[in-house]
């Protein structure tokens, strides 16, 4: 049977032009194997049995011959949950297509376009998936805040970033939110720009990428929808089952970038509810969100995290990559915040693409340097994976992968008491079951203190000499800041200072840095 090619995504079949549609309707199709790679269904072409399609509340199965059937309204986003060993094609800038948009009426008018009307609901959506090796072992990069206000900014990520990543063998990357600072007509560019990684790129709505002139929450998403589909989604690869969220709740319009706030909808977890009762009980079940479940900075949750934690108790482990607070945090859930599960939980805050949304003074390149609040650099996570065990690693922006923190020895900070014993150490990937530890020329190895504060360069940088360009930046206490007080003042000359940290994947890694005391 021939089937309407999603190879582009959002294209819209006007099967009847002047067609009266009713306000719920029943979307049919059929999940196949694309032999010939033309995005049809054509005569011979399998479908694809017990794979997961949603309308993003209801999750349906697909039968012995890939066909399916849901329920839509005249606002509806239907998407295939791809599964392990198939790939979805890819559209134009390696965006996923996997998904068909819905809205017969098209988007309402905004500032930024929405989607174009796509007319009466075609006979059959059909979602071609082609046959894929997925090894066990592989990686996945994960960016979060990438957040160009301006063409030069978008300019600033591709070549502080994006360059870097170009032959990259990760399996895939994400953006984890706040892909535009507002200015939404960007994605063209930026989305050209990571295209040219070459990988597939997923995409998580933060509270920048929403249209700020919708009077509701359902029609704030209408830009992204039209750019990279649904605003929450899933999707397999190997062992591991990924879920995308949205944790911005947008409150309507008139009352500026302020009139959101950070949750999960009840409908949005009801579809999660339905989409983890598909998922095989042996998955690693990985969340991919833009404002993270909680902060060390908080007192309680999000919204809408009570429920989430209640879906996924019964799972043997859970990892949540998230963005939005340029700080990179690494938080282990456990009954202090009401989790109850059986196995780990496990969220990580990702430092920011932009750092200090491209503040600070320029380097050599004219790139603005943008270390984030908490004084690490700009950068990125990569994700390892070998089968359902997985190890995250912070990768500054244009630095080697083992430069993992900044030593502040005695004296370095700008004090002037000539005695000043404090030694600093910022671990960038640091967390509360590090073990940090300090060896003074080349003496035994003493343990420091995990002690929250302002990071001396991120304090300079963004409220001191050299100060942000971006007025609202500023320092914030960093988590993953280690602290100790020297016996006895080094004795006035050139020191050696030695950092060992053994991780809470249990990956040891040492630094040192000279420095003179006087």
């Amino acid at each position: 049977m021939k089937g309407i090619s999603l190879l582009w995504g959002l294209v819209a079949i006007f099967l009847s032009a002047g067609n009266a549609y009713s306000d719920e309707d029943t979307a049919r199709g059929v999940v196949f194997e694309d032999v010939n790679g033309n995005g049809l269904c054509d005569p011979g072409e399998p479908g694809v049995a017990g794979v997961a399609v949603s309308n993003q509340e209801q999750v349906v199965v697909t039968g012995e011959d890939g066909r399916y059937a849901l329920p839509v309204t005249d606002d509806t986003i239907i998407f295939v949950t791809k599964p392990s060993g198939y790939a979805v094609p890819l559209g134009k800038d390696n965006l996923p297509r996997f998904y068909y948009v819905h809205k017969p009426n098209g988007s309402p008018k905004l500032y930024h376009r929405g989607v174009g009307p796509t007319g009466p609901l075609p006979e059959s959506i059909n979602f071609p998936l082609n046959r894929r090796s997925e090894p066990s072992a592989f990686k996945v990069i994960a960016m979060a805040d990438p957040q160009p206000e301006t063409s030069q900014e978008a300019d600033y990520v591709r070549d502080d970033v994006l360059n870097e990543l170009v032959g990259t063998d990760a399996a895939f990357g994400v953006t984890l939110g706040d892909i535009m600072f507002d200015h939404l007509w960007l994605y063209d560019r930026y989305n050209d720009y990571v295209g040219k990684i070459g990988i597939p790129f997923y995409n998580i709505i933060g509270n920048h990428d929403m249209n700020y002139d919708a009077d509701d929450d359902d029609d704030s998403d209408e830009t992204f929808h039209r750019y990279f589909g649904p605003n929450y989604c899933s999707w397999d690869y190997a062992r591991l089952h990924f879920v995308a969220l949205d944790t911005i709740i947008w409150g309507g319009a008139g009352q500026g970038t302020g009139r959101y706030r950070e949750g999960i909808t009840d409908r949005q977890l009801t579809w999660l509810a339905n989409d983890v009762g598909h998922v095989a009980q042996d998955k690693l079940i990985v969340l991919l969100m833009h404002a993270p479940l909680h902060t060390f900075r908080k007192d309680e949750p999000i919204p809408g995290t009570k429920r989430l934690f209640d879906i996924l108790k019964h799972r043997p482990k859970v990892l949540a990559l998230a963005g939005h607070t340029h700080l990179h945090e690494h938080v282990f859930f456990d009954k202090r915040h009401g989790w109850e599960g059986e196995g780990g939980f496990h969220l990580l805050i990702c430092a920011a693409v932009c750092g200090s949304w491209w503040g600070g003074p320029k380097d050599y390149r004219g790139i603005p340097v943008a270390d984030q609040r908490d004084g690490i650099p700009n950068g990125y996570v990569i994700l390892d994976v070998n089968g359902t065990d997985y190890v995250t690693t912070y990768k500054a922006a244009g630095f080697d992968r083992d430069y993992r923190m900044r030593i502040y020895p005695p004296g370095s900070t700008g004090s002037s008491p000539p005695a000043r014993r404090e030694l600093l150490v910022n671990v960038f990937d640091g967390s509360e079951r590090s073990n940090v530890e300090y060896s003074l020329d080349g003496a035994e190895f003493v343990s420091m203190t995990r002690t929250p504060q302002l990071d001396p360069l991120a304090e300079a940088m963004l409220s001191g000499v050299m100060k942000s360009s971006k007025s609202w930046a500023g320092p914030a206490p960093c988590p993953h800041m280690w602290e100790t007080t020297l016996p006895e003042p080094p004795s006035r000359g050139t020191h050696v200072v030695t950092i060992r940290v053994t991780d809470h994947y249990d990956r040891t890694y040492e630094q040192s840095k000279i420095f003179v005391y006087r």
